[in-house]
């Protein structure tokens, strides 16, 4: 039988509140005679029950419905009844068999049973209900008062019998119990004695361990009196710490031995402790008895001693540790403080470095200006001097970079540009050392167009430093392909979906040496080189493929890295295509774009007379009127005197910097027009912010493109009536 199906099937009438459904506990005998009394009520008719809780509705009975026989032994399992009505005709199993069945059981056989029927002869089945037990016999329609009646006396007689039983089983109980006690007293008289022993040992062991560890303990324990705060106790390591004796720590208060500055302090913190319970102090002082100071950090927390509570203060020297704490912190300023440093180091460095590449740069300018009548060694010398001075460029603009990636100070200027222009600028940069190597280049680039939303120089920069990375790990005569193609991203997402964004596959690959497997992982971090031969053919700073990477996040992109030692490398830069906007123009100025724009007055002011004399002769080479100067002063006075179209002033000008020339100029109402082109070494965010603010239109790097120069000219050249 599933007795838990049958379980879910009863429940208590909703009309009658005293009625119970067989859920409830098992009923429990109370020793009071108005407790309610259980009755079973069996019918599987609903309606014939709700009759039958009407009937019998009274405080003083709890009736539990039925609607089976499998209900109603189940009632019967889990609960005690004074009284069973049970219906014959029920199907599956009758009233008669479950009258047997309850009979056969000696937990229900004492349980009275009032037989209900409308279908049976009536002498016939009255005796075969007598003959399974039943004590009464009801036909239906019942009588309400017949059978209130009977129920009443068989509900009293439980009552009594219930009593006489309570009765009974509290004398058993008292006698037992009684016993019972008699028999556990002697026994805890026999073994007390014995108890105490054990108990005695016990806390005596405890206390031998505790002592142990608080003698042997290697930081100091000092036991103070929850309400003073007074020293009770002190461990040995203490004593010796601080050259005390334990009778002189006795009644002692915390601020006398330095741990807080005063008798106040230290109130307050005993009162801390007595709320919290826990405290913890980091750093404090403490005071030997011959004034030698100790760094201590103390954790103190109460507890229970004999039921009477204690403040245990556990201290630790920490002098050496706040030593070396310090000693660290003191390393870690140095290195913040190198760090800048270096960064003001590269900064000089670069300014440095820039500033004779200025006139180098501009002296060629003037070589190309009469490359018609150059001899065939006088070329190969200019074209010599070229190269050597992009590389030396190139390697002035990687230590700059160096500084702005470790400082996060690295910013794009993003625009919309076709990938051909980044490709062109790239090759026109690194085309040099590819030509000087004796290199086959193949190019492979897609037929349509590409835009992509992103810093033009930064990713020619990208491009670049991959260039010449090939090319200087390749051996002279060696091949290098760069392929440019359009793709979904289909590879690394994983998906087949022709709606997936494109993006933008740079590869650059070589037949050089290839990288070992151990460099690999690493290619890409700072200052991470090959091993270099002896000639350092294959120098550099280890810092651009850093840039590489560094780059190509900044633009939502990603690169890595392919090589087997001996087979060469090829390095993969992946860029979302984000936008499809027609590239702003570009200028269409050449190396002697000078000459199309029309005569200017221009003032060059800068300390390098080199930078001032190649740039006055490549100006005046190109059809503009010129005037110099050498230092702030001069500067400012040539201003006012020439009163100039435009002005190329260098910033660390001798007497008054560039900074200052700037302000003074602006500051006159007579040259509110003139165009201030800051052309320095130092080119960093901030340096070009501080430009901008003192006044300057535009700022150059040295040494400058000569097309940004062309541009600017030709812009002021427009604004000329």
């Amino acid at each position: 039988m599933n007795l838990s199906n049958h379980l879910a099937t009863i429940s208590p009438s909703p009309q009658q509140p005293q009625t119970k459904n067989r859920f409830d506990s098992p009923s429990a005998v109370s020793a009071s005679d108005d407790s309610p009394i259980n009755i079973l009520i069996v019918d599987d008719e609903t309606k014939n029950l709700t009759v039958l809780e009407a009937i019998l509705d009274n405080p003083g009975y709890r009736l539990v419905r039925a609607e089976s026989a499998d209900q109603a032994l189940l009632a019967l399992v889990v609960q005690e009844f004074a009284l069973l009505i049970l219906d014959i005709r029920m199907p599956g199993m009758s009233g008669f068999e479950l009258a047997e069945i309850i009979k056969e059981r000696k937990k229900t056989a004492g349980v009275p049973i009032i037989f209900l029927t409308a279908f049976y002869n009536e002498d016939q089945h009255e005796l075969v209900g007598y003959g399974t037990g039943a004590v009464d016999f009801l036909h239906k329609p019942v009588n309400a008062a017949v059978l209130r009646s009977k129920v009443a006396v068989f509900a009293d007689l439980y009552r009594k019998s219930r009593e006489f039983g309570l009765v009974n089983d509290a004398l058993l109980a008292e006698v037992t119990e009684r016993r019972r006690a008699e028999e556990q007293l002697r026994e805890l008289n026999e073994t007390l004695e014995l108890r105490v022993a054990e108990r005695t040992d016990a806390l005596r062991d405890s206390e031998m361990r505790y002592r142990r560890l608080f003698e042997a303990a290697q930081d100091g324990v000092l036991i103070l009196d929850f309400e003073s705060g007074e020293i009770v106790d002190v461990n040995p390591f203490m004593t010796e710490l601080l050259g005390y004796s334990y009778d002189d720590f006795l009644g002692m208060e915390l601020w006398k031995l330095g741990l807080f500055n005063e008798k106040s302090e230290t109130e307050f913190a005993v009162r801390e402790l007595q709320t919290k319970g826990f405290l913890r102090y980091e750093h404090l002082a403490l005071q030997s008895k011959d004034g030698r100071l100790f760094e201590v950090e103390v954790v103190a927390n109460v507890y229970s001693v004999n039921h009477q509570n204690v403040i245990q203060c556990n201290i630790r020297d920490i002098t050496l540790r706040g030593r070396l704490e310090k000693q660290l912190q003191e390393q870690a300023d140095k290195v913040v403080d190198l760090n800048h440093r270096k960064d003001e180091f590269l900064a000089m460095l670069s300014h440095e470095l820039r500033s004779p590449l200025a006139p180098i740069s501009n002296a060629l300018q003037l070589l190309r200006l009469q490359q018609d009548s150059e001899t065939e060694l006088q070329q190969q010398a200019r074209n010599i001097i070229e190269r050597q001075t992009k590389q030396l460029q190139h390697l002035v603009d990687d230590l700059l970079e160096v500084s702005r990636i470790t400082t996060g100070r690295l910013h794009l200027r993003k625009e919309s540009v076709d990938v051909s222009e980044i490709i062109r600028g790239a090759m026109e940069t690194a085309g040099p050392i590819i030509d000087q190597r004796q290199h086959e280049l193949t190019l492979s680039l897609p037929s349509e167009r590409i835009c992509l939303n992103a810093d033009v120089s930064r990713m020619e920069q990208v491009l670049v430093n991959l260039l010449t990375n090939a090319a200087k790990y390749t051996d002279e005569g060696g091949h290098i392909w760069l392929s440019v193609e359009l793709s979904s991203d289909e590879a690394n997402r994983g998906g087949h979906s022709p709606a997936l964004p494109q993006e933008v596959v740079f590869r650059v690959r070589d037949s050089g040496v290839g990288i070992d497997s151990k460099l690999l992982p690493h290619i890409f971090d700072l200052f991470t080189q090959a091993e270099r031969s002896l000639d350092r053919s294959q120098g550099g700073l280890g810092i651009g493929l850093a840039l590489v990477h560094r780059l190509t996040e900044m633009h939502g992109g990603k690169v890595e890295a392919r090589s087997v030692l001996g087979q060469g490398s090829e390095f993969i830069v992946r860029l979302p295509v984000t936008t499809t906007d027609t590239p702003a123009s570009q200028s269409s100025e050449t190396a002697s774009g000078l000459r199309t724009v029309r005569c200017l007055r221009v003032l060059v002011v800068d300390d390098n007379t080199d930078t001032v004399d190649s740039f006055s002769k490549l100006l005046k080479a190109s059809g503009h009127n010129v005037r110099t100067a050498y230092d702030g002063p001069a500067a400012v006075q040539a201003a006012l005197d020439y009163q100039p179209d435009i002005a190329l002033l260098d910033i660390g000008l001798p007497g008054l910097d560039g900074y200052q020339v700037a302000k003074r100029i602006r500051q006159e109402p007579a040259l509110k027009n003139i165009v201030l082109v800051a052309l320095t070494g130092y080119g960093q965010d901030s340096d070009r912010q501080a430009s901008s603010q003192a006044g300057f239109d535009h700022h150059l790097v040295k040494p400058a493109r000569l097309e940004q120069l062309t541009q600017i000219l030709a812009m002021v050249a427009e604004r000329r009536p």
